[in-house]
C-alpha cells in the first residue's frame, strides 16, 4: 500500500503547486503594474477569459496555453515518469485533480483563482486523448456560434461526463477499443467536471437570467 499511496500523494502536491501559479493574475501585473489585481475586474477570476475581456485578446490567448500547460504537465508527469506509475493507474487523475483545485484555490495568492475549465482540459489530454478532440470541438464550435464561453464550457463537462462513462463502459464489453479508459480515467472525466460546473455557479444564474456576456473580441474591456 504505501509504494501506492506515496506517489500519489507526492505528485498531488507537484500538481496542487503547479496549478497554483496564477497565470491571469501576474499577466495583469505584468502589464498593468504591481497595485493591478485581476480579480477586481470583470468576472473577478484569473482565467484567460477574463484576461482577454479586460487586457486583450493576445495576453489572453498566453494565459489560455500556460493555463492549459498547468494541467498537461502533471498529467504527463504522472502517466511517464516511472516512480509515479507506481500508482495503479491512478497519478494522472489525481494529478490532474489536484491540478484543478490548485488553480481555483491557489496558495500562492490567497486561495482565489479561477474556474479550472483550462486546467482541468490539459489533464483530460493525456487521460483521454478522445474525450478531449470531442469536447475542444464541440466548445469551440459553441463559442463560434452562441458566444457564450460560460454556457460552451459548461456543456463540455456534460460531454466528459459522457464520454468517460461512455468509454469506460465501451472498455469493459471490448477492451481493444482504442478510447477506452479504465476506472481511474472515468472517475476523473466525472467528479473534475461536476466541481467545474460547480464553480460556475454564478455564471448559471446569469445566463438563466439572460445577463451573461458574450464573447466578443471587438467588445474586449480595457480597464483602467
Amino acid at each position: 500500500m504505501p509504494t501506492v499511496v506515496v506517489p500519489l500523494v507526492i505528485i498531488a502536491i507537484i500538481a496542487y503547486l503547479w496549478g497554483s501559479l496564477p497565470s491571469g493574475y501576474w499577466m495583469g501585473k505584468l502589464l498593468r503594474g504591481r497595485d493591478f489585481d485581476i480579480r477586481q475586474h470583470g468576472s473577478h477570476k484569473i482565467g484567460a477569459s477574463n484576461v482577454q475581456r479586460t487586457l486583450g485578446i493576445v495576453p489572453g490567448l498566453i494565459v489560455l496555453f500556460l493555463d492549459l500547460s498547468k494541467g498537461i504537465g502533471p498529467a504527463l508527469l504522472a502517466t511517464f515518469v516511472p516512480f509515479f506509475q507506481q500508482g495503479a493507474g491512478w497519478g494522472p487523475p489525481v494529478a490532474g485533480l489536484a491540478a484543478l483545485l490548485g488553480h481555483c484555490f491557489p496558495i500562492f495568492i490567497g486561495f482565489k483563482g479561477g474556474r479550472g475549465v483550462l486546467t482541468a482540459g490539459g489533464a483530460l489530454l493525456p487521460i483521454s486523448p478522445l474525450a478531449f478532440g470531442i469536447g475542444g470541438v464541440i466548445i469551440l464550435s459553441l463559442i463560434a456560434t452562441l458566444r457564450y464561453i460560460s454556457l460552451a464550457c459548461l456543456i463540455g463537462c456534460l460531454i466528459s461526463i459522457i464520454c468517460g462513462i461512455t468509454f469506460y463502459l465501451i472498455g469493459l464489453a471490448n477492451p481493444s477499443f482504442f478510447g477506452a479508459v479504465h476506472l481511474p480515467q472515468m472517475l476523473y472525466m466525472v467528479i473534475a467536471p461536476i466541481l467545474i460546473i460547480i464553480f460556475h455557479a454564478d455564471n448559471i444564474a446569469r445566463l438563466l437570467k439572460g445577463t451573461e456576456r458574450k464573447f466578443a473580441i471587438t467588445n474586449i474591456k480595457q480597464s483602467t
